[in-house]
């Protein structure tokens, strides 16, 4: 009994430690991916705002898959935006 309840606790500390730990981690990336969803919104809104006021060249693509863009339609944006100046 004097043995055996130390012997129990440090064992069940051992056990379960690395449980804990990966509880923790994983609410910790449930939170990071709330975040990254409202960053996603945010930046949604702010793209919707942008082509409303016609700032933006062509429409944002609803598809999730985004398709990469050419650098001369880098240029006719510079171009454009020295012309509004």
């Amino acid at each position: 009994m004097t043995c055996g309840i130390p012997f129990l606790g440090l064992t069940l500390r051992f056990c379960i430690k690395p449980v804990l730990e990966t509880f923790i981690r994983l609410r910790e990336t449930q939170a990071s991916a709330v975040q990254v969803q409202l960053l996603s919104e945010r930046v949604a809104y702010l793209e919707r705002q942008l082509e409303l006021r016609g700032l933006m060249e062509r429409p944002i693509p609803t598809a999730v898959s985004v398709q990469p863009v050419a650098a001369e339609s880098f240029s006719a944006l510079a171009k454009k935006e020295q012309e509004r100046i």
